[in-house]
């Protein structure tokens, strides 16, 4: 059985929070884009267009 010392804590919380800081990084990055796909329906194209760029 793994056990669980102060270490090994302190790395999955550091861990877990850098995965969460890359996520809301990505989310702030790509809001725009996203929201403009969901709000409009007439251009669609050019936006996933403009995203794969």
């Amino acid at each position: 059985m793994v056990e669980l010392t102060i270490q090994n804590l302190i790395k999955i919380i550091i861990g877990v929070l850098v995965f969460v800081v890359i996520v809301l990084a990505i989310s702030f990055f790509f809001r725009d884009h996203f929201m403009e796909i969901f709000r409009s329906s007439d251009n669609n194209i050019d936006i996933i267009l403009s995203i794969l760029k």
